[in-house]
Formats: structure tokens, sequence, C-alpha cells
């Protein structure tokens, strides 16, 4: 018969299984892809790995370009999720999107001009904030230098607008939407002229938000936002 451990051994032996059980809950509940690297060169938009779980991802975004860049992570629709601007070279920041599996792209900006560089990626498995349904759409028209036929009355907290633009300028516009504490949350992204595109944004509070379109104007080196691409609309408190 074999003789029974002392309980010394047994407390070791149980002490080692369970920090060996915690090292392997730590491997297996990290989530695969919540922090993934892109890289922004003058002429390259690198993602570390094209291949991530669905969930909340935080972007590591470090520039590497000479000039001020900005990252956008986009859906296969060509809308915008999310984004980050202002990118200093050397620097890093981070951009989190809360994903569902499906096809995506990073585009990073150098000088924060033009359709920018992108680079494919894919979200796959369960999870990630499934974006709400529209309660109404919203349609206008970019002109050199304004938006035409744009509409912005009657929106209250809780509202999930689309915005769907065309482009009748001759150069490319963007329409960025900025909360009442002047952090983007949602965008058309720079469409060509003669195209469109669209976003989908939710107005989670009450209170004065911004639109614009800071591209640069070739000729007078302008952005467009000084040349009368820029305004403010009210969202108001919803009825209870």
């Amino acid at each position: 018969m074999r003789p029974s451990p002392s309980p010394i051994t047994a407390f070791v032996a149980v002490a080692a299984a369970a920090a060996l059980a915690l090292a392997l809950t730590g491997c297996s509940t990290e989530a695969a892809g919540s922090t993934v690297a892109v890289t922004g060169t003058d002429d390259g938009c690198r993602i570390e790995n094209d291949i991530l779980t669905a969930g909340k991802i935080d972007f590591d975004f470090t520039n590497e370009a000479i000039k001020v860049n900005e990252l956008y992570v986009v859906r296969d629709n060509g809308d915008v999720v999310g984004e980050v601007e202002n990118v200093t070279t050397g620097t890093t920041r981070t951009l989190t999107a809360d994903l569902t599996k499906g096809a995506y792209r990073v585009r990073c900006k150098p000088g924060q001009t033009g359709q920018g560089i992108e680079s494919d990626f894919t979200v796959t498995g369960d999870g990630g904030a499934v974006q709400a349904a529209p309660d109404r759409t919203i349609t206008f028209d970019a002109v050199d230098f304004h938006y035409d036929q744009l509409d912005l009355s009657g929106i209250s907290t809780g509202d999930t607008i689309r915005f769907e633009m065309t482009n009748s300028g001759d150069q490319p516009h963007e329409f960025e939407v900025l909360n009442p504490s002047n952090e983007p949350i949602g965008e058309v992204a720079a469409v060509a002229a003669g195209g469109s595109g669209g976003a989908t944004v939710t107005f989670d509070e009450a209170g004065t938000y911004r639109y614009q379109c800071i591209l640069v104007d070739p000729a007078s080196e302008k952005a467009h936002t000084d040349l009368g691409m820029v305004g403010t609309f009210e969202v108001s408190e919803a009825a209870r």
C-alpha cells in the first residue's frame, strides 16, 4: 500500500495545482485580439493581426509618419466606427471600438488629408455591440463649400440618425459630428467628388453639437471649416 502524503506534501501539491489552474485560466479567458497594434507611416497603415475576436478591441495606433496622423476603424460599407485625430509623430494613442463579426478596415491619414491608406481585417466570433437601427435618415449634399438641404431639427436624446451625404462639389468632403464636449461621435468619411457615403450616429446627451469638414482646400490651403463647412445644432432631452 502506497503511504499517504504528509500534510505538508499535500498542501504543496494543492497549491501547485491551484497556481497552474490560475495560469491556465488567465490564458484561456484573455480575449484574443482585445488589443492590436496599428502603425501609420507616410505610405502605409499596418495592422499587427488581421483576424480579431468580436467585442471591445483597443487599437493602439503609433504614428511613424513625418506628419500628424489619424486612425479610423471603418465598416465594410464605408461607415466610420471610431477615430483618433491629431496623433503626432512618434506618439501612440488608443482607439477603442466594440465590434461584431464582419469585415472592417483600418484607415490611416498622414497629414490628416485625402482619402487615407487602408488595411483590411476580419472580426470573428460572437459578441460586440450591434449598431442600432436608425429612427430616421437625413440626406444632404456637400457642395464647395457648404452643406445643402441639411435639416438637423427635431433630434432628441436616444435618437439614432442615419446621415447620407452626396458630394456634388469639385473636391472631397466629409461630415463629422462632435458632441457637446467637442468629441467626435460619428463621421461620413471623406467622399470623393461625385460620390456618396453614410454614417449612423446615436445621440446620448442633450446639448449643442457641432458638424464640420476639416479637409483642406488645395487652392487656398484653408480648412473647409474656414470656408463655411461648419455649424451647430441642438439635441433636446427626450420627453418621458
